[in-house]
């Protein structure tokens, strides 16, 4: 995973269109509550907002074309990802899922990343484990700060407090929990090509390291 720093003031799509949608959703929300906790009542999630072309390529600016978790190279190709889910949330893989999820946060710039379609549609779907799943916020009406995620989130947080890697196997520093959940979730360490990726990644820089010494050794041959 890497670090994302994102512009600080969001697309214009998001503060307009965005805006406006989240009020109707919230609306909704509120006309039937058990409808949508049910999961029988839907939104109507527009991506021509979330995912927009202006959208889509203010994050790829800011995570240098790199998927959000695994770091492939995605450029334009990457899907939106909604680190908390917006239709509905799992605790665990084979978990029922829970109605609604976080449909406020649908268009928030906090909550959009790019993923590649592995980690996207593949891994991580409609997870999203809490601590305590008991203080999941379930409506836009609750607070976001009980909820302690075992994701990590590249927005807010480093990911190199929690991750480390071992030749070309992530591993979590200090056994922590959300390094540990973050890794098998997203299967971090179960994908060959990721590994590939990773190994001529190290092939490269144990090549550039190589050339660095030979030239602090032998400074002589920088003159030639």
């Amino acid at each position: 995973m890497i670090r994302i720093e994102k512009p600080e003031n969001p697309p214009e799509k998001l503060i307009t269109n965005g805006k406006k949608k989240r009020k109707i959703h919230a609306s909704a929300y509120s006309r039937d509550p058990i409808g949508h906790q049910s999961g029988v009542k839907k939104f109507d999630f527009d991506r021509t907002i979330y995912a927009n072309p202006t959208v889509k390529q203010a994050l790829n600016h800011a995570q240098h074309k790199k998927c959000c978790f695994c770091e492939v190279l995605i450029g334009q190709d990457g899907d939106v990802e909604h680190f908390r889910p917006k239709a509905a949330t799992r605790q665990a893989p084979g978990k029922p899922l829970q109605y609604p999820g976080y449909y406020w946060l649908a268009y928030e710039w906090s909550n959009l990343y790019l993923a590649c379609p592995g980690c996207n549609q593949r891994h991580k779907k409609n997870l999203f484990p809490l601590q305590n799943p008991a203080d999941r916020a379930t409506d836009h009406k609750q607070n976001l700060d009980r909820e302690q995620p075992l994701f990590i989130d590249p927005g807010k947080e480093n990911p190199e407090d929690f991750i480390a890697f071992d030749g070309v196997i992530a591993f979590a520093i200090d056994d922590n929990p959300r390094g540990n959940a973050t890794i098998a979730a997203l299967q971090l360490n179960d994908r060959d090509g990721l590994k590939e990726d990773r190994r001529q990644r190290l092939h490269l820089l144990h090549a550039q390291w190589t050339v660095i010494q030979t030239a602090e050794e032998h400074p002589e041959n920088l003159a030639l």
